[in-house]
């Protein structure tokens, strides 16, 4: 059974045993426009009697005498007759030939209950379009237009499509659409639902559904002090999102309803109803930054409306444009030493801010107080995520924190070590780790020279000594105060005597170089200055 419905108020009558005239009207096609290959064939209606007729199919071609043609390229051409008549002086006519590609035509088809069909016409390619629900039941449809159809059952049925141009009824080609009929529609359940400030007073719906039929017409409702439909058409995902709602900042109750055209009755799954409590509106719920391999991880809400931007200053600097992002920033800090922060701004498609925060990283840093002794401070991360325990270690000595706040560091060649790593972590409620920047402070080895001895045998600084020398390789050179060397030693352990060529050096001031290895293999030099006193 077939129930047609006019939606559009223009329509184009499909005359199918019409034909098409030349501009002067001494010849006629079946049909002027069709899909390709198109063959026409002409009739002759003028009153010229057994005369010469000669025609030219398109620009360029060859003259023929036929009264057949086929098309076989899309395009636009003209026919031009030329009659072999003397007596007249326009010897030609004209009818243009328009050939189109066979394309499928645009429906919108659409499951009913009771194994019905709803097909509507949204096709603007052709004049009219031609369904075949079966072999005996078609109908034709102008743009807008729609007809439904019941099968009976749910086998799955094949509807023929065909386009149609002028009164061309039988050219252009066939397509094939399966259908699968139903005997009842089933609404779709709201498993999750968001209602979130894209702009300032406008309001996005986030919608998830737990399944959904891409045939199936689905209308969303909001209901609040008075009921709204938020969306009307199918749906091709479980996740929707629906712009700009008309919303109140009150309780709320949404629902999704199955829609059947075919008789206008609707079936509606369960509500979902919240409150104003339950909106998302701030895009900074999970706020943090933290240290990673590549520099500074930044973790913000991923927005599919609106952006962030970022900015960035170290300590005592002031803030400066970083980037525009829609979610999650990586930044590529070049030194791990200073200490980062960062402010970010959510601004909506409307170039309004509604947001702003602030964050950085946990942080040690290290203030030098004596040779190879440090003071230690931590300062906590700023984020969202509420309070943390802290935690500071030294990387490969020990896996227990050496501290969670503020402690003095002193550095030792005893243990071997020449190189400390430190680094902290923050562990929230949330699971988050955060993790602070790693300090790398070095032992600094100093070699402590007298700045005067005697060698005058008393038994007291007869010697110039070198003290703090690790273990390893070493050389000292003694030179005069005009850089002219005196003495070159690699028994560093014994000093120097004060003897060059067999006498004590004169009285004066002298300068000492040593080169020396650390424990952990770097050579080092350390230059100075002495006085040799004779008494």
């Amino acid at each position: 059974m077939i129930k047609i419905k006019i939606i559009g108020l223009f329509l184009f009558p499909v005359l199918l045993n019409a034909q098409d005239f030349s501009r002067k009207g001494r010849f006629a096609v079946d049909f002027n426009k069709g899909c390709s290959p198109l063959t026409v064939n002409i009739s002759e209606f003028d009153a010229f009697g057994t005369v010469t007729r000669t025609y030219f199919y398109s620009v360029g071609s060859s003259s023929t005498n036929a009264a057949t043609f086929t098309y076989n390229v899309p395009g636009t051409y003209q026919i031009v007759q030329v009659v072999g008549v003397d007596n007249i002086e326009d010897k030609t006519d004209t009818l243009e030939i328009q050939v189109f590609e066979s394309l499928k035509p645009s429906i919108e088809m659409t499951r009913c209950n009771n194994f019905e069909v709803f097909i509507q016409s949204t096709d603007t390619y052709y004049d009219a379009i031609r369904v075949y629900f079966t072999t005996a039941d078609s109908v034709t449809l102008n743009t807008d237009e729609s007809s439904s159809f019941a099968f009976g059952s749910e086998n799955i049925q094949t509807i023929r499509l065909k386009g149609l141009f002028s009164n061309a009824d039988e050219v252009c080609n066939v397509f094939l659409e399966e259908f699968k009929p139903v005997s009842q529609t089933i609404p779709s359940e709201i498993t999750d639902a968001s209602i979130k400030e894209s702009c300032q007073n406008v309001y996005d719906l986030y919608l998830t559904i737990n399944a959904f039929d891409s045939l199936t017409n689905y209308r969303v409702k909001l209901n609040q002090s008075s009921e709204s439909m938020l969306y009307d058409g199918f749906v091709d995902t479980v996740s929707i999102v629906i712009r700009d709602i008309p919303f109140e900042t009150d309780d709320f109750c949404l629902s999704v309803e199955s829609f059947d055209p075919c008789a206008g009755d609707t079936r509606s799954g369960r509500a979902f109803c919240g409150s104003p409590t339950t909106l998302s509106l701030s895009p900074f719920e999970s706020l943090y930054s933290t240290y990673n391999e590549s520099g500074i991880y930044i973790n913000l809400d991923n927005v599919s409306s609106g952006s962030f931007a970022i900015q960035r200053r170290f300590e005592g600097g002031n803030f400066e444009n970083r980037t525009i992002v829609n979610g999650s920033f990586e930044d590529p800090v070049g030194s791990i030493s200073r200490k980062y922060f960062y402010k970010i701004d959510y601004i909506d498609n409307c170039g309004s801010t509604l947001f702003n925060a602030e964050t950085h990283p946990p942080h040690l840093d290290a203030v030098p107080v004596a040779d190879n002794q440090y003071q230690i401070t931590f300062s906590p991360s700023q984020n969202s995520l509420g309070s943390s325990e802290n935690d500071i270690y030294q990387i490969g000595k020990t896996t227990e924190p050496v501290s969670n706040s503020t402690f003095d560091l002193i550095l030792s060649s005893d243990d071997g070590i020449p190189r400390q790593f430190l680094t902290a972590q923050s562990t929230y409620a949330t699971d988050e780790i955060l993790r602070s920047n790693t300090l790398t402070l070095a032992y600094e080895f100093v070699v402590y020279v007298p700045a005067a001895f005697t060698p005058n045998e008393d038994g007291l600084n007869d010697t110039l000594d070198f003290y703090g020398l690790p273990a390893g390789n070493a050389k000292i050179n003694i030179y005069s105060k005009w850089g002219q060397i005196l003495y070159s030693s690699v028994d560093v352990e014994d000093g120097w005597d004060g003897i060059i060529s067999g006498s004590v050096a004169p009285e004066g001031t002298y300068l000492y170089e040593i080169v020396f290895e650390t424990t952990d293999g770097n050579l080092l030099k350390q230059k100075g200055t002495f006085v040799l006193i004779n008494k």
